[in-house]
């Protein structure tokens, strides 16, 4: 079973998170993405993009998230999953 790494970070306007978001699912980086408002201190709109990969491809996802972004940081960590349960980035979970 492949290993599924959660990497986060967040850009500034809409236009440019989709097109990131846009550009990354169109490599192959990434099997999910969600994009949401993101509160900051700034008042300016940032947006927060989460992307779901696997453990080959997650440098090369960190890679293109600093090169494309806009220089904030980019938050890897594990996708944790117990098989009988739901996995942690599924919202709701009963």
């Amino acid at each position: 079973m492949a290993e599924f790494i959660e990497v986060r970070t967040t850009i500034e306007g809409y236009e440019r998170a989709a097109a990131l978001s846009h550009r990354i699912l169109g490599a192959g980086l990434a099997t999910s993405i969600d994009i949401a408002q993101a509160p900051d201190p700034a008042e300016q709109p940032v947006w927060e993009l989460t992307f779901i990969t696997t453990g080959e491809a997650a440098a090369t996802l960190e890679e293109q998230l600093r090169a494309n972004g806009d220089g904030g940081a980019v938050i890897s960590r594990p996708v944790a999953h117990d098989l009988d349960s739901y996995p942690d980035w599924l919202p709701d979970q009963p």
